[in-house]
């Protein structure tokens, strides 16, 4: 589902534990990396990397839209934790997934079999943070002395 979704209609929990359902809930480990993802995906209209071009690939950030992202993700994941607590769940990041044991963590969840995956997918994404966002170095000074500090990297 949608990240939101469950956020949004509560009441399908409900029908989560009537199913018998597992619910894999994924997030980001670095918010940095995870704002980078949206503001590349919305500028360049790109959601997915089999649809659409990426033509944008550096963009100036304001402060305010980064904390504004980071509050609202780690409010909403931690809602999402809290919501599907009493259902057979797992937490995996996307960075487990893409160089971890993520993969392997969720078939054994899920009680599939260890197989080799490939995904038709590709990385949109190319180039640091600091590449990527063209007042970084501002915005990390700016960040420095915050919680946030953690996700700026380079």
């Amino acid at each position: 589902m949608p990240y939101l979704s469950l956020i949004e209609h509560p009441g399908a929990i409900d029908a989560f534990k009537a199913f018998q359902y597992r619910i894999i809930r994924l997030s980001r480990d670095n918010l940095l990396d995870q704002f980078i993802s949206f503001r590349l995906a919305t500028l360049n209209d790109a959601w997915r990397s089999d649809r659409g071009s990426t033509t944008v690939t550096r963009f100036s950030a304001e402060p305010g839209d980064i904390e504004d992202a980071f509050r609202n993700w780690t409010r909403w994941d931690a809602e999402l934790s809290a919501m599907t607590e009493t259902l057979p769940n797992l937490h995996v990041t996307y960075e487990e997934l893409v160089g971890g044991p993520g993969v392997s963590r969720s078939l054994e969840f899920l009680e599939l079999p260890s197989i080799p995956l490939h995904s038709p997918f590709k990385r949109q994404r190319s180039g640091t943070q600091s590449e990527i966002i063209e007042n970084y170095f501002d915005l990390k000074e700016r960040f420095a002395d915050t919680e946030w500090a953690k996700h700026f990297i380079e």
